[in-house]
């Protein structure tokens, strides 16, 4: 447990170094997917867990019942595939060097350090509610963040500032297509 924290710690004050330090894990080719797959079911859990614990309730306000497990694995699993895929082929375009699973147990431990974020938001918001929504916007820009810096280290960039340019170009496209795609369901 103690390794975790420090890696935690030195994701934030060295990250490129804590990238290399996670790229040196001698797990193999199937550790890290194994990696990968325990952070999906760990956030499930800890989404299907926030979500029961107070009631749902939708636009028109009426209760809705809580997504179950399964649902929260496929969208947080999606989501992570979608990540390691556009980060390895993003990287890949403007000629990184980095492998599928390198990428992917990159992204594995940003989802680790994602669940800790969560888990001191959901203790923020019950001691200072009015505090909990300032670390969840911290802990986007602290991914954001912690992805550039990994992505740099991963592909073999020397300008962590020109991959942070290209990670918030790519959020960017990302909302305006996914918006462009859901609009027509979103009933406005």
């Amino acid at each position: 447990m103690q390794l975790l924290w420090s890696l935690v710690k030195l994701s934030f004050l060295a990250p490129r170094q804590a990238a290399q330090g996670i790229l040196r894990w001698p797990l193999g080719e199937n550790g890290r997917w194994a990696a990968f797959a325990l952070m999906v079911v760990l956030s499930a859990l800890l989404m299907h867990l926030l979500s029961s614990i107070g009631p749902l309730v939708g636009p028109d306000g009426t209760v809705m019942e809580p997504p179950g497990p399964f649902f929260w694995a496929m969208t947080v699993g999606a989501g992570m595939v979608i990540l390691t895929g556009i980060a390895l082929g993003v990287g890949r375009l403007f000629g990184g060097r980095a492998r599928l699973s390198d990428v992917a147990v990159l992204v594995a431990w940003l989802q680790f350090v994602q669940l800790v974020l969560a888990a001191a938001q959901v203790v923020l918001m019950l001691a200072l509610p009015m505090l909990g929504g300032v670390l969840e916007i911290a802990s986007v820009l602290a991914f954001l963040w912690l992805l550039a810096y990994f992505m740099a280290e991963a592909h073999g960039f020397q300008s962590v500032g020109r991959v942070m340019g290209g990670v918030l170009v790519t959020f960017a496209i990302m909302v305006l297509v996914l918006s462009a795609l859901l609009y027509p369901y979103m009933g406005v």
